[in-house]
């Protein structure tokens, strides 16, 4: 599975979801977000799935990108390290719900000069003028299965801090897995089996 979310220029832009899974209080919190002066150091992402299902090694990534309109598009991705710190997952104990787990994620303390060098860049590019800039945010994600799933849904929630002392807000709710199937991707390929 995997979820893109495009903070900038629109929230609803969300990869294969629709704003239909974004809430609207997430849109509101978000109205004023901007992806160049967010500190990577900060940054938190979290998932919610069923607790059948893993996260895959390096499968969770943070997606930054920027195009100048009519230009070529920059982007870059980097893998988010998962984090069992207590400050990380306090905040998330109110989003348990039987038979799931949630995982928080970071940046990887290598990248945060290279996000941070990104940044740079986008607004140098901004400032340049010359046609409209459109940015990109994202985080996605990639799990695997442990053993048979359950029949019926399979829910995924994903999760968005970009303040440390901030709440994390909830980017797509209960999208069932099952409903991204599709004739050329199969559930056994959206969620294949761990260590396969």
């Amino acid at each position: 599975m995997t979820r893109r979310l495009l903070l900038l220029p629109l929230l609803c832009a969300a990869a294969l979801a629709g704003c239909g899974h974004v809430p609207v209080s997430t849109m509101w919190a978000l109205r004023s977000f901007d992806a160049t002066t967010v500190d990577p150091a900060q940054l938190r992402a979290a998932i919610r799935i069923p607790d059948t299902l893993e996260p895959q090694p390096g499968g969770v990534t943070l997606n930054i990108g920027w195009r100048r309109e009519g230009g070529a598009p920059h982007e870059a991705k980097f893998i988010l390290k998962e984090t069992t710190d207590a400050a990380d997952l306090a905040p998330l104990a109110a989003e348990k719900r039987p038979g799931t787990r949630i995982h928080a994620f970071r940046v990887e303390l290598a990248d945060i000069p290279k996000i941070k060098a990104l940044q740079a860049q986008a607004i140098e590019e901004k400032a340049r003028g010359g046609g409209k800039t459109h940015g990109s945010f994202g985080v996605g994600a990639e799990a695997c299965r442990r053993g048979d799933l359950a029949d019926g849904p399979l829910p995924m929630t994903t999760f968005l801090r970009v303040e440390e002392q901030g709440p994390y807000l909830t980017v797509l709710k209960n999208v069932d897995l099952r409903s991204l199937v599709t004739k050329e991707k199969s559930l056994d390929a959206l969620v294949p089996a761990c260590g396969g």
